[in-house]
């Protein structure tokens, strides 16, 4: 049984491969453009999933310079629900990714994962204003999370694994 499998239709219909991809994408431009380098696979997957976990994207810290520390400290329910929604979430971002790499709106260079500029706009329009909230949220966790230090930090930090 797929992660699709145990959606509702209206879920489905909003996580679907395409729209995981595209917040993958989203997650590595945030990333390249604080950073100026590829984004890790690990944190491109990461980003979508607490991008599209509504009662931890709500309470995202407004500015990169806010410390993961201090914003888990005081969100301390955050962590609860991605530990929760990544067992779900995962593989439905992983599906996602799949079908970047194989639509070349990602490519794939060793470790780290680049956007193929060509394929997806920098400027984010959406249909409903919850997509566009959602497309900002994984380009601002590409940008942020790597600001609380290497990967082992940041799952650590947020109480999940790879």
């Amino acid at each position: 049984m797929s992660a699709l499998d145990l959606l509702s239709r209206e879920e489905r219909n909003l996580y679907n491969p395409a729209f995981a991809g595209l917040l993958v994408a989203r997650a590595v431009q945030g990333h390249e453009q604080e950073h100026r380098s590829g984004c890790h696979v690990l944190l491109a997957v990461l980003a979508p999933v607490m991008a599209l976990t509504a009662p931890l994207r709500v309470v995202l810290p407004k500015s990169i310079s806010a410390t993961t520390v201090n914003w888990i400290e005081r969100e301390s329910a955050a962590r609860v629900h991605l530990q929760q929604a990544a067992p779900l979430l995962g593989p439905l971002v992983k599906e996602g990714l799949l079908l970047g790499l194989r639509a070349e709106t990602l490519v794939l260079e060793e470790q780290p994962l680049l956007r193929s500029t060509q394929r997806v706009p920098k400027r984010i329009s959406a249909d409903t204003p919850e997509v566009a909230q959602i497309q900002r949220a994984s380009f601002f966790l590409g940008r942020w999370l790597p600001r609380a230090g290497d990967l082992h930090t940041i799952f650590t930090l947020l109480g999940v694994r790879p």
